[in-house]
């Protein structure tokens, strides 16, 4: 899970680099920007924070009204310098990044064996989009070559790029499963575009939020800042159910549903289901606390809900980033231990309802449990996402069926594991009704893969995985 940007207008990079700092916590391995006129491409990406990678002379020297970024958690790769993104193509012509995950990397890439410099499918994407319309630098060549990545392509992706001689390009896989917005707004020369993950960035950048990119659709923005748009593939909307979980800002909106809105709803579903439980399972406490930042929401609602007062029991240190997102499991328990503290006045000697937004691998869960539990009487868990049991290969990094708790062991075996005196899921039904979206993937709650994924691809993916983190912890 990525973050990018597609931006028209004087100052692009500048543009580009605002919208990348709102959707900094869609990954915090790499960043990079590319701008063009219209001929030739500029580019600058490195490992680090957005900030840390630009300064202003380094946006000074990256010129031209169009431009694209792009900040990176990587799902597939094995290196930060060389996997980065935007990737060119061969002739330097096009400038390509992603949000998404290639399923099929392995297969698409042995054409390209030989010239590859990174081992990110991203590369795999700009080179089939480079081939595919060579001969025709023109719109309607730009939706030939997306038709053929499409064709080709299982996977995930919302996909930007520059393409020389025609202009900024933005396509969204044929079942939505990533977001991406559409913005405009008036500009010195005329109605300037823009394109982003998530509304938050085009808030920043002061764009208007247009529309979502339609499962599908491919979106042409030429030099003349003509729109040039085509469904190309269109097929049933499977967005990822986890963007309105954990991994999108509350204050933005994708395909229509307010994100603070469905984790207010969240609370609420978690509310109901504590009012059903009985025995040990039942919700009583005293104080409701959120694991911050992104049950913060749901944690509100869960209060107003039930009556029980939510305090900031747990103290979020704001200069470590998303321990979820971080490369290695070393680097997200030592990452906890810097990032969380408790508020002894708060938690000690009381009940405490303790809110996550999701419990994948159960290794950073527990460590948050025994922060509290050093204080608190009892410990009850509440998630807002049901338990997470399949494996994801659409670019969330849990590929690896062994590493997930809920794969393995049941309700009562996870909530011995951590350690919780008690421990509520949301269910499926409660979660498709706070979304309130007909088309959700759900995949790695029910193993209903929207995308063919046979058990061999489970395995070769899973592998590749496990080496690549190998790697990556050999590197510091």
């Amino acid at each position: 899970m990525c973050g990018i940007i597609g931006v028209t207008g004087d100052s692009a990079s500048a543009q580009a680099f605002k919208g990348l700092v709102a959707l900094q916590h869609r990954g915090q391995d790499s960043a990079g920007i590319a701008t063009t006129s219209g001929k030739h491409i500029s580019l600058t990406k490195a490992p680090g924070m957005v900030q840390q990678v630009f300064d202003d002379k380094a946006l000074s020297a990256l010129d031209g009204n169009f431009a694209i970024g792009h900040v990176r958690y990587a799902t597939i790769g094995g290196c930060l310098h060389t996997d980065s993104h935007p990737f060119l193509d061969a002739d330097k012509r096009i400038a390509l990044a992603y949000n998404g995950n290639v399923v099929n990397y392995d297969d698409l890439s042995k054409p390209f064996k030989a010239c590859l410099q990174s081992t990110c499918d991203a590369e795999i994407l700009v080179d089939m989009l480079g081939r595919a319309f060579a001969a025709d630098r023109s719109p309607e060549g730009v939706f030939k070559g997306v038709s053929e990545i499409m064709d080709k392509t299982n996977g995930s992706y919302s996909v930007v790029a520059l393409v020389a001689g025609v202009g900024l390009l933005a396509f969204r896989d044929q079942h939505g499963i990533k977001p991406l917005v559409i913005g405009k707004k008036e500009g010195k020369n005329g109605t300037d575009y823009a394109f982003a993950s998530e509304t938050v960035a085009l808030d920043t950048m002061g764009y208007e939020t247009v529309r979502d990119v339609k499962p599908g659709e491919a979106v042409v923005v030429d030099f003349e800042k003509k729109v040039h748009s085509r469904i190309i593939k269109p097929s049933q909307p499977a967005h990822c159910m986890f963007e309105w979980v954990y991994f999108a800002r509350p204050d933005s909106t994708m395909d229509g549903k307010s994100v603070y809105d469905v984790r207010l709803e969240l609370g609420k579903q978690l509310a109901e289901l504590c009012g059903k439980a009985k025995g040990k399972n039942r919700c009583d406490g005293d104080v409701v606390v959120p694991v911050p930042d992104t049950s913060r929401t749901a944690a509100q609602s869960l209060s107003e809900e039930t009556g029980i007062p939510c305090r900031e029991g747990l103290i979020k240190n704001r200069y470590v980033g998303r321990t979820f997102i971080m490369p290695t499991q070393v680097k997200r328990e030592n990452a906890v231990a810097m990032k969380l503290n408790p508020i002894s006045t708060v938690i000690e000697g009381k009940n405490v309802l303790l809110v996550d937004d999701s419990i994948v691998r159960g290794t950073t869960g527990k460590k948050i449990v025994g922060l509290v539990k050093k204080k608190a009487k009892t410990v009850h868990m509440l998630v807002t996402c049901p338990p997470i049991k399949h494996p994801c290969f659409y670019g969330i990094d849990f590929p690896v069926r062994d590493e997930l708790i809920a794969s393995n062991k049941s309700v009562e075996e996870i909530r011995k594991t951590l350690a919780l005196d008690g421990l509520t899921y949301m269910s499926i039904e409660g979660l498709r009704k706070a979304i309130g979206l007909p088309g959700l993937c759900m995949a790695c709650l029910t193993g209903q893969y929207p995308t063919p994924i046979t058990k061999d691809l489970e395995d070769k993916v899973a592998y590749a995985r496990v080496q690549e983190r190998e790697k990556i912890q050999k590197a510091g």
